[in-house]
């Protein structure tokens, strides 16, 4: 059964979390790791996660039975060179930056989550 529009957009703004949440992990560890020799930094391919739910959404846009594709994006090394003798290229200004932004984006979607729901409680109470 397809989803109504609005279990769509927050079901969108659900795997927009988890994505974010994943993403914090990674970097966290990133940073963890950060002494490791030989260790190489990690992060989503959020580019291709992008274009395939993007591609998945257009297919299933007429399709009467088909609910919003749920992908994960894949866990890549950042593609930078190793930055010290020991082979570890964690950057720790590009870490700390990267987790500020994700957390930034995070916030964000609370924040879209958050208004979503006060419209449907809105129209919820509207609806009595």
């Amino acid at each position: 059964m397809r989803l109504p529009i609005a279990d769509q957009i927050t079901s969108l703004l659900k795997t927009f979390l988890d994505v974010q949440s994943r993403r914090a992990e990674i970097i966290s560890s990133n940073i963890a790791n950060a002494e490791t020799p030989g260790y190489t930094a990690k992060d989503l391919d959020f580019a291709a996660f992008l274009r395939q739910a993007a591609r998945q959404a257009l297919q299933t846009r007429n399709q009467e039975a088909a609910p919003l594709p749920v992908a994960s994006p894949r866990v890549i090394e950042q593609p930078q060179a190793p930055l010290r003798l020991d082979g570890n290229n964690v950057d720790m200004a590009h870490e700390m930056a990267t987790l500020a932004e994700t957390g930034t984006q995070f916030l964000t979607g609370i924040q879209l989550l958050q208004a979503r729901l006060r419209i449907l409680r809105t129209a919820i109470r509207e609806g009595k």
